[in-house]
């Protein structure tokens, strides 16, 4: 733990360098569960319209995740893509689940698609 507050302390102290990605990735985690909840709680209720809100939380949270891991790789440098290093796996681990069940492509068609049933256009 000790190690782990030593690393907080010398990454806020380059600012911009570290803290201000840090600050956005907790945000874009915060926002990612913001758009997970209503789609999670429309399902578990049968309501209607859980598919373009589960397209967009998938595509938010996995476009996020890999900004996320990237911004990490950013901050940490080189040593960061070292074989075994927890961020070198999770860089390459994040692009899975922007694959499967639908790439991210697939995910803004069926989005766009919700978004047209709404408003009655093609």
């Amino acid at each position: 733990m000790a190690e782990v507050r030593a690393l907080a302390r010398g990454v806020l102290a380059l600012q911009g360098l570290g803290a201000h990605p840090i600050a956005v990735a907790g945000g874009e985690a915060v926002a990612a569960f913001a758009l997970s909840e209503p789609a999670a709680s429309r399902y578990d209720s049968g309501a209607e319209g859980v598919t373009g809100l589960a397209a967009m939380a998938k595509l938010y949270a996995t476009e996020s995740a890999q900004w996320v891991v990237d911004a990490a790789v950013q901050v940490h440098g080189a040593r960061a893509l070292v074989r075994g290093h927890l961020l070198e796996c999770l860089y390459r681990e994040v692009r899975a689940p922007r694959i499967y069940e639908g790439t991210s492509e697939i995910q803004r068609t069926v989005i766009a698609r919700e978004l047209f049933k709404r408003t009655g256009e093609p």
